[in-house]
């Protein structure tokens, strides 16, 4: 009986590996900080900012470690 592909469930793995501790937490506050200016400046959403860039910026790892595949 032939074996069943995982690569899906490594697949969201990856992202994290490719840009990981320092660099990924630069590249999310860069994207934190461009939400926060887009905004106009407006104070007290800096979870809020984080939290949608954190997803924007995995989400752009995971297409591009699917560019490469």
């Amino acid at each position: 009986m032939p074996r069943k592909s995982t690569t899906s469930s490594t697949a969201t793995a990856q992202p994290t590996a490719a840009l990981k501790g320092e660099a990924l937490q630069r590249r999310i506050a860069i994207k934190a900080y461009e939400r926060y200016l887009d905004r106009g400046q407006l104070d007290g959403y800096d979870l809020d900012d984080w939290l949608a860039a954190e997803g924007l910026v995995l989400a752009e790892l995971g297409d591009e470690a699917g560019e490469k595949d």
